[in-house]
């Protein structure tokens, strides 16, 4: 009976051996991922606060955020948002600690450290903020130099203020907050507040009493637009085509339903 167990034996490495053999010859034949197509990536974004657009405590961190994430996983990369002070975590993502960041505008000076997307993720303006009852007419920001301005200590306003700060320094004074520069206003120490006008609704709503939100009107004339786009670091190997795959995601994605879907929950109406 011995050498019987004996082929028994031999018969089943046998079998084990071929079988791992066509296992391998099976893989081989499988078709493999083209080099260009991600493999369960991760992305680590930078992020700010600008609610409804972005904020860590928002459903999907803000509509904006949103849309980045939902771009990226369409094409298989998953988006890891790290919430800073804007700036920092511009620095950040410039110098390749971070793989990018989002929310800012398209510029030469960001375009010297990063990679740009084509296509903006909303399109935003900023208005006046100014009690009702307050004489608001203006062609041009010169025109308003009689009123008094609040701005936002940090915050980056258009050329036309710049020039305007110059030549009338005593319109201007800064709060270290948008949400104190609401309360300056409501309290009289300042005649307008230019702001986004979406992020100034919301700061209105989740911030301040039906009353005081009542007492403030918004001028329809729109001062800005700003469109903010999606920043992939040049310092990060592989972003160039991390960038392409982003567009091909936000392309899909804007040209259906679910783009407006998710821009839907930024309108102050449902806020």
């Amino acid at each position: 009976m011995q050498p019987f167990r004996w082929l028994i034996t031999v018969s089943r490495k046998a079998l084990l051996f071929l079988s791992g053999i066509l296992s391998v010859l099976l893989l081989a034949m499988l078709p493999s991922a083209p080099a260009d197509e991600p493999q369960n990536e991760i992305i680590r974004l930078a992020n700010g606060e600008w609610p409804p657009y972005t904020g860590q405590r928002l459903p999907g961190y803000g509509c904006d955020s949103q849309v980045v994430t939902e771009a990226f996983a369409l094409v298989g990369i998953r988006v890891e948002y790290v919430f800073l002070p804007w700036a920092r975590g511009k620095l950040l993502s410039q110098n390749g600690f971070l793989d990018g960041a989002v929310e800012w505008e398209d510029t030469q000076e960001h375009r010297k450290g990063h990679y740009v997307s084509c296509e903006p993720l909303s399109t935003q303006e900023y208005v006046f903020f100014y009690r009702k009852g307050t004489s608001v007419d203006w062609q041009r920001l010169e025109d308003l130099h009689p009123l008094r301005i609040g701005l936002t200590i940090g915050y980056v306003y258009s050329e036309a203020f710049e020039q305007m700060r110059k030549k009338f320094p005593a319109t201007f004074s800064e709060s270290a907050s948008d949400t104190l520069n609401f309360k300056r206003l409501l309290a009289g120490q300042i005649d307008l507040f230019p702001m986004e006008k979406t992020v100034g609704q919301y700061l209105l709503k989740t911030k301040f009493t039906a009353n005081e939100r009542a007492s403030i009107a918004i001028h329809p004339k729109a001062i800005r637009s700003f469109a903010p786009h999606l920043l992939l670091s040049r310092a990060v190997s592989g972003n160039a085509r991390r960038m392409r795959l982003y567009e091909q995601g936000l392309y899909k994605l804007k040209f259906s339903s679910r783009y407006q879907e998710v821009m839907n929950t930024c309108n102050p109406d449902v806020l």
